[in-house]
């Protein structure tokens, strides 16, 4: 309980008033002579008995009149919040905390729900007094304060939570909850709370209050919810889109994976579409169970090579937003291989590369196959432009022309991808000089060579591989059950070599000595096998490990440069590494059509990073370098937004709930009064103080009945 003016507390004292009258201030009684003392003394009984009982009730009435009065004059308050706890003299400190995430754009009885919620906010700013202080803060991913510190300026608040915007983003309580906090700590003389204003998803609030000790938040600051939401809409939503193949060429069919929930307690029809740039392409239905998701798969032809927008949506809900999906995928043409095979003595025939050739495309297609093979001698690529391959690959060398090497290098810089391959004819020294020495930091190996380890030959000692990386693309699909394991190949002669300190080991040979080794190179990969590609040295080509190894090599390198942004949710930061040059003008393009020019750190050799947090908008994202679109990547609403279920209020700790019942109660503006001041109980003292000032007159002045003996 508190008192607006406790120092009234001292009228107490006046209790002993009415306790000194009762016990020192009596009637002596007057004697008197009668001839008959019987009757007479049964009669001063009676009336001393009467007496008394009267006077007891009497003090107990002007004591409780005393204290009554006292109360009156000292205003007590009662409440249920620490606010109530303190002098209402003292001026208020409180932060608003209004849910802007993608969940409140839901609609109830065709009014939106984040509309209630600004209005609730606005409601609450409205109780702020002169002298108190606030600010506003939104719990949006990524959230926080709108002011970093509390403000008098009661318009700019006002004006902030109008100006406040529905986001697409997910629900981070902690973000603005505990920057709130450490405002309200250190205010010991405030009156604080905070405001939560919410639809309460059980998918936000659980996280939260499984992952922080809500009671262990400063007593004297009072936490407050304001559910917002009558009930927990009926939602159907497109949860995930993903294309399986990791290459996707032009003009085959790919399957299209699309994820459809049901957050509802029936079955329902989805009418799923699909739209690829803008135009549709595929419309089909299917039935999703109550409470229950499903995944529908699409086979899809893209039109065009390069960046292609990928849209899947149902029909329209309580919540749009989470009706669509997006996905940028890069379509490509055949990806042009150029292999270098040694040269033979004489008229040797030259098959070095029989086994690449076969893996890579075994009828020779140019359309409809994943890889093209050019297949060339040293003399013949002195006029090749490497430039115009996705991958070269260099097969048991021992001379390369000087300059076809230096083209060699700055295509592996730029972005290009080299794979080199030991062999019998391979010469360490030359190697070590012209591919790496020579080229400086421009050099092409990922590791020196040095000596022939084994005997190919005789085949006495197999070794295998081991230390195998199954976390690399290469590897990643043997780390499934089923799918081989490259460990039971046999290689019985490699060369020794020691990778450079940056470059990744991706197996090793039995005995601990390096087998394959990778380096990122600028922009570009280079990969070192220390053992032929086909059966001389090893009988890995003709076991069935070998051809998705192979494959999986060379989409990694060739995928590597692309933007790898998958996941992203609105207002995450996206990093962005292109080729550019100094005088590039790199453009970001939202889903809204609206630009951004981006200005980035500039790399060795052209090499520019970007960094964006102008993601808040869900959709497709172009990256633009002059007039030419060279990347994409999709921003979509996070998955678990979709679930509107609402959490029972009683699994939060030390919150104080705050409900507005439409047309019933008191109002959202009456309660926060009441939460901050308590209820004023003078206004119930005085009419109790009055019964009771009539009920002591009453006694007071009532005479005392005598009691007639009978004769």
């Amino acid at each position: 309980m508190n008192f607006a003016s406790p120092w009234f507390l001292l009228g107490l004292l006046g209790i002993g008033i009415p306790v000194w009258l009762h016990l020192f201030y009596r009637k002596t009684p007057v004697r008197k002579d009668f001839p008959s003392l019987r009757l007479i003394m049964k009669s001063v009984e009676y009336l001393q008995h009467q007496r008394k009982l009267r006077n007891l009730i009497l003090m107990a009435l002007r004591i409780c009149l005393i204290i009554l009065a006292v109360l009156v004059f000292a205003r007590p308050f009662i409440g249920q919040s620490a606010g109530a706890g303190v002098s209402s003299a003292a001026p208020t400190a409180f932060v608003i905390l209004l849910d802007n995430s993608m969940s409140m754009g839901s609609t109830y009885q065709g009014v939106s729900v984040f509309n209630t919620a600004r209005s609730r906010a606005l409601d609450i700013l409205e109780q702020m007094n002169q002298g108190d202080k606030a600010t506003v803060g939104l719990v949006n991913e990524p959230g926080g304060l709108v002011f970093p510190q509390l403000t008098w300026d009661k318009e700019a608040l006002r004006q902030s939570i109008n100006n406040a915007k529905l986001t697409s983003a997910g629900t981070d309580l902690a973000s603005a909850m505990l920057p709130a906090l450490e405002l309200l700590v250190p205010l010991k003389g405030y009156k604080r709370a905070i405001y939560v204003v919410t639809d309460m998803t059980e998918t936000a609030w659980k996280p939260f209050v499984e992952k922080y000790d809500l009671n262990r938040v400063d007593k004297g600051i009072d936490l407050i919810m304001v559910p917002v939401g009558e009930t927990v809409p009926a939602n159907m939503a497109v949860t995930e889109l993903t294309v399986e193949d990791a290459v996707i060429m032009l003009g085959r069919k790919v399957p299209l994976k699309a994820k459809i929930a049901n957050y509802t307690n029936k079955s329902h029809i989805a009418k799923i579409n699909v739209s690829i740039n803008g135009e549709r392409r595929i419309g089909t239905d299917s039935v999703i169970e109550a409470n229950s998701s499903k995944y529908v798969e699409l086979d899809c032809v893209f039109p065009k090579t390069g960046m292609n927008h990928v849209e899947v949506s149902i029909q329209s809900d309580a919540l749009p937003a989470d009706d669509m999906r997006h996905l940028a995928v890069r379509v490509f043409e055949p990806c042009k291989v150029l292999l270098v095979k040694p040269e033979n003595a004489g008229n040797t025939a030259n098959n070095d590369d029989i086994f690449i050739k076969f893996a890579l495309n075994p009828l020779n297609k140019t359309k409809e196959n994943i890889f093209i093979v050019d297949s060339r001698l040293p003399g013949e690529i002195t006029n090749t432009e490497p430039a115009n391959y996705a991958a070269v690959i260099l097969l048991n060398q021992h001379h390369l022309p000087e300059a076809f090497v230096k083209k060699l290098s700055e295509y592996m810089i730029a972005g290009g991808n080299v794979i080199t391959f030991m062999g019998d004819k391979a010469e360490p020294d030359w190697y070590n000089k012209e591919l790496c020495d020579k080229l400086g930091s421009g050099y092409i190996l990922p590791a020196r060579i040095f000596k022939r380890v084994g005997n190919a030959v005789s085949k006495a000692v197999g070794y295998q591989l081991t230390d195998i990386d199954l976390g690399h693309p290469a590897f990643t699909i043997f780390g499934k059950d089923g799918n081989g394991d490259p460990s039971r190949a046999k290689i019985y002669e490699f060369f020794q070599v020691k990778p450079n300190p940056s470059a990744m080991v991706l197996c090793r040979m039995s005995h601990g000595l390096p087998g394959i080794i990778e380096e990122k190179r600028g922009r570009g990969r280079s990969l070192l096998v220390t053992f032929t590609p086909d059966n001389k040295w090893s009988d890995w080509p003709l076991k069935p490990t070998w051809l998705p190894f192979l494959h999986q090599a060379l989409i990694s390198m060739i995928t590597a440069n692309d933007l790898a942004i998958s996941g992203a949710r609105p207002g995450m930061p996206v990093s962005i590494t292109i080729n550019a040059g100094a005088d590039d003008k790199v453009l970001l393009k939202r889903p809204d059509g609206s630009e951004e020019t981006l200005t980035g750190l500039t790399a060795a050799r052209g090499v520019v990073q970007f960094t964006t947090r102008n993601t808040e908008q869900a959709g497709y994202y172009e990256l633009i370098v002059g007039n030419k679109l060279i990347s994409a990547f999709a921003v979509n609403s996070p998955a678990d937004e979709s679930n509107l279920t609402r959490i029972n209020l009683r699994k939060i700790p030390r919150f104080i709930p705050l409900q507005q019942e439409v047309g019933k109660g008191k109002t959202i503006k009456e309660k926060v009064s009441l939460l901050r001041e308590g209820y004023d109980l003078s206004g119930a003292a005085i009419w109790l103080l009055i019964l009771l000032a009539l009920a002591e007159g009453f006694f007071a002045n009532k005479p005392i009945e005598k009691k007639v003996a009978n004769a």
